[in-house]
Order: structure tokens, then C-alpha cells, then sequence
């Protein structure tokens, strides 16, 4: 964790340290040159862990098969000498959570312009839609933690569904349930939190916290470019 090699400058170290956004610096064979406290965690390795020269089934054998993705669009920001971003849904930090992350991956280059590998930056995945921004609310994290509440699996899976603005017809069809079971189970719901009508529906959601909920099933690994 505290290696400084020779091709990354003190400056470029000095900002990284403490930065509260995960960063590292991978040679061009997508072994490690540096690696930050953020990014350690995330990636659930040991601050003491040895990460000079090494790759990631090294340093973290169950991230190993699922990383390698990463490092074709490596090749790509290398031989292109351009940035990309890619949308990775994982287990990440210590917990293990399924969470989305952005990657947005640069090339790297020593101060003499020599390109030695790349530059990865993470950020937590936050959602916004055009209805959020219009109303003046700020972008999301989704998270498939559940709040507190009576509801049933089921029903939060609807709730998910109708958040978004999906009628109910469409909330069958996703949940392989009859237009009408959709409705008997809304009805419920909006007996269950004393709400009569949608606005009062989608108010509640978003006290108790629901509009950030999405269900764990819809949430899978996987590498995807955005950019």
C-alpha cells in the first residue's frame, strides 16, 4: 500500500492518498503499481498487502476471474490513448455488497510523456431521471437493502415496478403475475401505509426511503461500457 514507484510522481501520490474516491495505477500488463486507501477497501484487500507487480488474483483471488474483463478494455485505453468508462456491478467492500460502480479508466503516463499502464478512478453509480431532475431532486445510490417495513417481498417488487412510472399491466408482465393480481396486491399496499391515491403513494415511497430500493434479484456482476 505505501510503494512509490519511480514513473508516478510525489504530486500525483500526494493527491491520491487521501482521496475519498477509490484510484489505482496498473502497468500495461495490468499488474499493480499503486493502489489508494479507498480503492483498498473497496476491493476488500488488506491495507498491508503487498501490490507491487502483482495482479489482482494475487492480491484478491475471489474478485480474479470477474477483473479480468477489465483488462481488454485496458488494452483498448492504451492502444487508443483514450479514457472510457465502464458500468461494473460487484461484490464490493468488506461486506460484500452487490453494488453498481463506475470505472472511469485513463491512460497513464511517467513525466517524460512515456505511457506506462493506466489510471482507474471508482464512483458509486448514482441515478437520475429526467422526472428527478425537472423537480429539482439530486441523483440517487441504489441500494438492495431493505428499510424497515410490513411489506412482503412481493409487494416491494411491485413498489419497485410502479415507482418508475410502469402501469400495471407492464408490472405483470415482469413479475409473471395476471393484470389483476397486480392490482389486488396495489390496493393492499395502499391499505397497508393509509395512502389513497398515487401522489400520496409515490410521497410515502420516497419518506420511508423506498425510491432508492431496488430488488437484490435485478442486480447481477457484470462489466458493461458506458463510454
Amino acid at each position: 500500500m505505501h510503494f512509490h514507484p519511480k514513473d508516478i510522481s510525489v504530486q500525483i501520490i500526494y493527491h491520491l492518498n487521501p482521496h475519498p474516491h477509490p484510484h489505482h495505477i496498473r502497468d500495461k500488463e495490468s499488474r499493480y503499481l499503486y493502489m489508494n486507501l479507498a480503492m483498498s477497501e473497496l476491493l476488500n484487500v488488506p491495507p498491508e498487502t503487498l501490490i507491487e507487480g502483482q495482479g489482482l488474483s494475487e492480491i484478491n483471488p475471489a474478485h480474479a476471474g470477474f477483473f479480468e474483463g477489465i483488462k481488454k478494455q485496458e488494452e483498448r485505453v492504451m492502444q487508443r490513448r483514450t479514457s472510457t468508462s465502464l458500468l461494473i456491478t460487484g461484490h464490493f467492500g468488506k461486506e460484500k455488497c452487490l453494488q453498481p460502480y463506475i470505472f472511469d479508466i485513463h491512460p497513464f503516463f511517467d513525466e517524460t510523456g512515456q505511457l506506462i499502464g493506466t489510471l482507474a478512478q471508482a464512483r458509486q453509480c448514482q441515478f437520475f431521471s429526467a422526472l428527478d431532475y425537472i423537480q429539482g431532486k439530486s441523483p440517487k445510490t441504489l441500494t438492495p437493502s431493505l428499510p424497515n417495513t410490513i411489506l412482503t417481498q412481493r409487494e416491494l417488487e411491485i413498489i419497485f415496478y410502479g415507482y418508475q412510472g410502469l402501469i400495471s399491466k407492464e408490472v405483470a408482465e415482469y413479475l409473471h403475475l395476471f393484470r389483476r393480481a397486480v392490482n389486488n396486491k396495489l390496493v393492499r399496499i395502499y391499505e397497508k401505509m393509509g395512502v389513497d391515491n398515487n401522489d400520496e403513494f409515490r410521497k410515502w415511497i420516497e419518506e420511508i426511503g423506498l425510491n432508492h430500493f431496488i430488488p437484490h434479484h435485478l442486480l447481477t456482476s457484470s462489466i458493461q461500457v458506458i463510454d
